[in-house]
């Protein structure tokens, strides 16, 4: 059963895992697991500037962003969209940072990878369709 828009931007407004997926040079589908920040209608990723998942984006702007819980009753979306990449955003960085670790271990974290700063490539993933499901309906 699908969930409604607000139960949706619930769980999307959790801090789960994501996995990106873009499509190679040959067209294969390639997914890669990223943190994520979403408002409401983008998602937005920071990426290395020459990771595959960057070098995709740059020959096929169109993606998809799963987030799913991975215990049950199970429950996910599907974000589908175009992307758009530009320059590094030191403060989605941090805020991914403490979302995901946590203040303590983000300024670890923050210390520990300062020189990737500049090679960040923000990925903001303009949705067009989704889809979602919730296994806990119905039963």
């Amino acid at each position: 059963m699908r969930m409604t828009r607000e139960e949706e931007d619930r769980l999307l407004g959790e801090a789960q895992i994501a996995v990106l997926s873009t499509a190679d040079e040959r067209g294969r589908p390639e997914g890669s697991p990223v943190w994520y920040d979403y408002d409401g209608r983008v998602a937005r990723i920071l990426v290395h500037t020459n990771s595959r998942k960057a070098r995709n984006l740059r020959k096929n702007p169109y993606a998809t962003l799963t987030v799913d819980t991975r215990s049950a009753p199970y429950r996910g979306v599907i974000l589908r969209g175009e992307t758009r990449l530009s320059g590094p955003d030191p403060e989605l960085r941090r805020s991914l940072a403490v979302r995901y670790l946590g203040q303590e271990a983000a300024e670890r974290y923050l210390q520990a990878t300062a020189a990737f700063d500049e090679e960040d490539v923000l990925v903001s993933l303009h949705i067009t369709s989704r889809f979602s499901w919730d296994y806990s309906k119905g039963l």
